[in-house]
């Protein structure tokens, strides 16, 4: 195809114009955004906008992402020199020393940034790397074998609720004058016997708690999550009716349940915080020496109910869907075949759970 030697000088006549158009401070920026040299979240909130996250979501890669970026502007580098070793040095200075768990949530957010990055033309891959692998944060992660296991040693893990624990959270005598104290102590509650997420409690709508009829009877409709499989009914279990009652009075439609949280930006992580000081104040904490926090927080109320559950006899399939968890894909038989739990299953296992007396 012949070349238009006029379009181009025409385009590049256009280009110096509008540079030479900006002030002097701007045309540093002007000139580093027209050859790519842009710092490394310059696109950042339109891949936020793009990605359709859950909010907790978008806040959580807001702030890994941003971490990186900030890690780079201290070091004037610009997005389009990142590159793997780049990318290996970061991972050896901040990524190493964190948590397993905390280390593949951070290079998640990384490459599902950097594959945003590269559909768009942003970045550019080189030769032989496809756009699904996350260059250049692609098998970063350290290959971590197993400890050897000495007598007595033993792995700490995050659990459910003890019935001494979950009696103290319910009915022991409140710690001061916290303002969340009984919006927490209504959503423990809530917890423990539905076994739902607590972003998922706080943010129902009075229209969301509605009679599906006689097989599952009064539901919570959660209609949005951090996972497809969130999006789910959880049966009412029949010892919150004074609760539901209670909050539902005078209000409909659209009014949150909890409609003290309905103002906060982020309510799943204000009482989320809330609740660690007013389960410590109660005296339930347990944070072994060497484990980066405690063993119990408001997701335990998910482990209760699990547990309890399966203790009263339910299947772990009819569990998972109760709690929203999405299939194992290794499952081809449950993920692809099965149908989902009737109203009838998930009502008596909501139902087999039961919470101790004082």
């Amino acid at each position: 195809m012949a070349v238009d030697e006029d379009e181009i000088d025409l385009i590049a006549f256009a280009a110096e114009a509008e540079r030479d158009s900006v002030i002097p401070s701007q045309r540093r920026a002007f000139d580093d955004a027209f050859v790519g040299r842009v710092d490394v979240d310059h696109y950042l909130e339109e891949y936020l906008l793009k990605a359709d996250l859950a909010p907790k979501t978008v806040k959580e890669q807001r702030g890994l992402i941003g971490r990186f970026a900030a890690w780079c502007r201290e070091r004037g580098i610009k997005l389009d020199r990142i590159n793997k070793r780049t990318a290996g040095k970061y991972v050896s200075e901040v990524i190493d020393e964190m948590h397993p768990s905390t280390q593949k949530k951070h290079l998640t957010a990384l490459r599902s940034y950097w594959r945003f990055l590269a559909r768009r033309g942003h970045v550019t891959l080189p030769a032989g790397e496809k756009i699904k692998t996350g260059w250049p944060w692609n098998d970063q992660e350290m290959e971590r074998n197993g400890k050897r296991v000495e007598r007595g040693s033993k792995e700490e893990r995050e659990r459910p609720f003890t019935d001494d624990e979950v009696i103290t959270l319910l009915y022991a005598q409140l710690p001061g004058r916290n303002k969340w104290n009984t919006t927490l102590r209504d959503a423990v509650k809530i917890g423990l016997l539905s076994g739902m997420r607590l972003a998922e409690i706080l943010t129902l709508w009075v229209e969301e708690v509605r009679d599906e009829g006689p097989e599952i009877g009064i539901v919570f409709d959660i209609q949005q999550g951090k996972t497809e499989a969130a999006a789910r009914k959880v049966p009412v279990h029949s010892e919150l009716q004074e609760i539901i009652q209670r909050r539902m009075r005078g209000k409909k439609g659209k009014e949150w349940l909890f409609d003290e949280c309905a103002k906060l930006g982020d309510p799943g992580d204000t009482l989320g915080k809330a609740f660690g000081r007013f389960r410590k104040a109660l005296g339930v904490h347990e944070k072994p020496e060497g484990v980066r926090r405690s063993l119990v927080n408001f997701h335990s109320t998910r482990r209760t109910f699990a547990t309890k559950a399966d203790r009263a006899g339910v299947r772990d399939a009819i569990i998972k869907d109760v709690l929203g968890h999405v299939p194992d894909k290794k499952d081809t038989t449950r993920s692809s075949y099965i149908a989902k739990s009737s109203g009838r299953q998930m009502r008596a296992c909501v139902e087999a759970v039961k919470v101790p007396s004082p």
